[in-house]
């Protein structure tokens, strides 16, 4: 029989208390590129999708749209009037108010636009390369680069405004399960996450669709301001925004742990302006529930930064680990992911208590009433 020498003894007990007792840097918190490494060249291009992988990001989140001929499209809004080229090549197509969108062109027709670029942050050049692409390309295009590197990235979709393509009379959701499918998504509960601010819509995927293709998925559910544009319902011919706070009730929350794996929140339903923590007890809760909570968007622009907030780095140290988010979306994948790797681990706080720093406009239920 062999034995552990002393010293081999004290450093395997060692090692066994740092990976019980500290917290782990990087396992714990996941990075969501935003329209791939949107941040250093256009979003949702291939580059952009391409320079993703190559960092090693874990979730790589893309928008979709229809096209009149309901092809899945990437990007951020059906409305692409100054977005892409539209103006130019198609001058006609404009609707009564003068705006253009995805739903009155083909496919065929979207791949001669090309995207707009207004800040001027790529090289003209590049210009080219930035065309509008179909989910399919692009999700063979990961599949590819997967395959020959080694990789294993998981996908995010988010369905855009499903509300509107009700109201033009499209089904957004059946065909994006569909391409899924075919790629061979949905065997494994990790393999692919869909994200959407339509409550509704997230019902009908966990209750009906999924079953009924014999699928699974990962779901997230988005919210926004009451007063938002990116749900709304119809009530006597007109379409209001939708109200969330049934969401933040203690039946609410039961609701949306039973049908999503995540809450997505604007950073600033999570933070005052001075860096004061919101909505500690409904973080606390959801993760006792078993809920993810992912906040959105933290970039280097300081001119989307919190006010509290001098740095980038900052940013992330306090929403990642003050507010204890589990995920950021990020249009600087790689610099987020150099961040958490290189974080010192005594720089991480304390956990703090349910009772500290609780600023609650929406009344949250106290975790300890769901023991």
């Amino acid at each position: 029989m062999q034995y552990l020498s002393l010293s081999k003894l004290s450093a395997a007990l060692i090692s066994l208390f740092i990976l019980t007792v500290l917290p782990l840097p990087l396992a714990a918190k996941i990075v969501i590129a935003q329209g791939g490494a949107s941040g250093y060249i256009m979003k949702s291009s291939l580059p952009a999708v391409a320079l993703a992988i190559a960092s090693d990001v874990e979730i790589i989140k893309f928008d979709v749209v229809l096209s009149s001929d309901d092809q899945l499209l990437v990007l951020q809004n059906a409305d692409i009037t100054e977005t892409t080229n539209v103006t130019d090549i198609f001058p006609e197509r404009a609707r009564m108010n003068n705006r253009y969108y995805t739903f009155d062109f083909t496919l065929e027709e979207i791949k001669n636009l090309r995207l707009l670029d207004p800040g001027a942050k790529n090289p003209a050049v590049l210009s080219s390369l930035f065309t509008i692409h179909s989910l399919e390309e692009e999700l063979a295009f990961i599949t590819t680069l997967n395959a020959n590197y080694e990789k294993n990235n998981t996908v995010a979709i988010e369905l855009r405004k499903p509300w509107l393509h009700r109201k033009e009379g499209k089904d957004i959701t059946r065909p994006l399960l569909n391409l899924l499918q075919q790629f061979g998504y949905g065997e494994s509960q990790n393999e692919a996450f869909i994200f959407s601010y339509d409550a509704a819509e997230l019902q009908r995927i966990r209750k009906n669709l999924l079953p009924e293709m014999n699928m699974v998925a990962q779901l997230v559910q988005l919210i926004e301001l009451n007063d938002g544009q990116e749900t709304k319902t119809e009530e006597w011919g007109e379409w209001i925004s939708y109200n969330y706070d049934w969401m933040f009730s203690k039946s609410g929350m039961r609701a949306l742990n039973s049908s999503v794996a995540a809450i997505g929140l604007p950073k600033e339903m999570l933070s005052s302006p001075e860096g004061d923590l919101l909505l500690t007890d409904f973080i606390n809760t959801a993760h006792q529930l078993g809920t993810m909570i992912f906040t959105f968007s933290v970039e280097k622009d300081a001119m989307t930064r919190m006010p509290f907030a001098d740095s980038f780095e900052e940013e992330l140290e306090f929403f990642y680990f003050t507010a204890d988010v589990d995920a950021v979306m990020t249009a600087y994948c790689k610099d987020t992911l150099h961040y958490l790797q290189n974080r010192p681990l005594a720089s991480i706080p304390a956990p703090e208590s349910a009772e500290q720093n609780t600023k609650d406009p929406l009344h949250i239920t106290n975790p300890a009433e769901f023991q």
